[in-house]
C-alpha cells in the first residue's frame, strides 16, 4: 500500500508538469482526411488552429472561457484514485479537490481539438 502511494506521489508531478507544457501539439488519428491532405497540410492546419486559439484567448470572451469549469480537478483526482482501490479514491479526491477548475491549457486544447474536428481531423492525443 505504501508503495502505491509513494509511486503515485512521485508520478503525479511528472504527469502534471508534462501536461502543462505550452508547446505540446495534437497528434492526429490517421483517418481519410489526414490521408487525403497529407502530413504537411495537417501541420499547417494544426498551426492555424493553435494560432486561432491563442488569438481567441486574447479577447474578453476568450479570457472568460480560459477560466475553465469548476470541479474538474476533483473528477480527475477521483479517476486516478479508483486505480488504487477504496483508499485510493479518498486520496484521489484529496489530490484533485484543491483545484479550482480546468486549466487554461486544457481549455486551449479543447479549442484546438474542436477546430481540427471542424476541418475533418480526429485528435488522438497531445504530445
Amino acid at each position: 500500500m505504501k508503495t502505491k502511494i509513494t509511486t503515485l506521489l512521485l508520478t503525479f508531478p511528472i504527469i502534471f508538469l508534462a501536461s502543462c507544457a505550452s508547446n505540446s501539439r495534437p497528434q492526429l488519428y490517421p483517418n481519410e482526411i489526414l490521408k487525403q491532405r497529407g502530413q504537411e497540410q495537417a501541420k499547417q492546419d494544426i498551426d492555424l488552429c493553435l494560432k486561432e486559439a491563442d488569438d481567441y484567448f486574447k479577447t474578453p470572451e476568450g479570457k472568460e472561457a480560459a477560466k475553465g469549469s469548476p470541479g474538474y480537478g476533483t473528477m480527475v483526482g477521483t479517476s486516478v484514485g479508483f486505480g488504487m482501490g477504496n483508499t485510493g479514491v479518498g486520496i484521489g479526491v484529496g489530490m484533485g479537490g484543491g483545484e479550482r477548475g480546468t486549466s487554461p491549457s486544457d481549455v486551449r486544447k479543447a479549442y484546438v481539438n474542436q477546430c481540427l474536428m471542424n476541418k475533418g481531423y480526429q485528435v488522438l492525443s497531445w504530445k
